[in-house]
């Protein structure tokens, strides 16, 4: 795991198996400590994260190679948290499941971006009382 020096942008590369999932939870526990949310809203992140990193995993299978690097960022701001996760392998997942995933995406995060090299994903903090 890499930590900037200003300690506001992490980086963790795993191999991109089901397994290795927690770790990235992990550590995303760890950085929404430095925010505003909520115990509710650090788990509807965790889910978002989760369920858009499904697409990026894949079990082993008999005969796999290494796996690929899945690499996840995480951007803390001033006004909004921001996960990036890069790599990985093409998972195959059903069209329902892949239907039901963004959805739930979509539910729990404020921004939500998919494309073929990486997704983002956006949770707004709320704003400190001053």
């Amino acid at each position: 795991m890499d930590v900037s020096a200003d300690s506001r942008e992490v980086s963790l590369g795993i191999p991109a198996k089901p397994e290795y999932l927690v770790l990235v939870r992990l550590a995303l526990s760890a950085v929404c400590r430095l925010t505003s949310l909520g115990p509710d809203e650090v788990a509807d992140l965790k889910l978002a994260v989760t369920e858009a990193a499904t697409s990026r995993v894949q079990p082993d299978q008999p005969g796999d190679a290494e796996s690929p690097e899945l690499r996840v960022g995480m951007r803390l701001k001033e006004d909004r948290l921001e996960v990036t996760l890069r790599g990985g392998t093409t998972s195959q997942v059903a069209d329902e499941e892949r239907e039901l995933s963004r959805a739930i995406i979509e539910a729990t995060v404020d921004r939500f971006q998919d494309a073929l090299d990486s997704t983002l994903l956006v949770k707004q903090l709320a704003a400190s009382p001053g």
